[in-house]
């Protein structure tokens, strides 16, 4: 789980295919007990949550910048990237992507991403349509750039 001021870093891990949670409230005391409550690790960049009572795992990540962050955060945990597992989870709503028919979304997407595109992915929670296209290509080359001794 992290804090908002970590949402790209959540995007990122998301992107990677791990169950991110994006607190959209101030850090603090609820935060704390949602983690505990459903087994989270809490990545913040607030220095005073170290102070705070919290049984769980907690991690302050320093960095502004989202590819330091996400290398701090695998490196921390030891997280192993599993090709199979990336894009598999919709970035704004966190929910497992499910395939759908080619066809189902003929009138969901522009037109060239239909006629260049023969698998589709859509989130249960959101319905935002996902197809291999520019902003996958986009996404590797970041993380070929930040992550590159971590991906499979």
């Amino acid at each position: 789980m992290t804090d908002a001021s970590l949402g790209r870093l959540a995007k990122w891990l998301r992107l990677l295919g791990y169950d991110t949670v994006v607190f959209p409230q101030e850090a603090g005391r609820t935060l704390l007990r949602q983690a505990e409550a459903e087994g989270r690790i809490v990545l913040t960049r607030r220095k005073d949550m170290i102070e705070r009572q919290f049984s769980g795992g907690l991690f302050l990540i320093p960095h502004g910048d989202a590819g330091r962050q996400l290398n701090e955060v695998i490196e921390k945990y030891s997280l192993k990237i599993d090709g199979k597992k990336m894009f598999g989870i919709c970035l704004e709503c966190n929910e497992k992507l499910h395939p759908v028919e080619r066809e189902e979304v003929r009138d969901l997407v522009p037109p060239y991403v239909f006629e260049n595109c023969a698998e589709y992915n859509q989130c249960p929670r959101c319905l935002k349509i996902f197809w291999m296209g520019t902003h996958q290509r986009n996404a590797l080359r970041f993380m070929e750039k930040h992550i590159p001794s971590h991906l499979p």
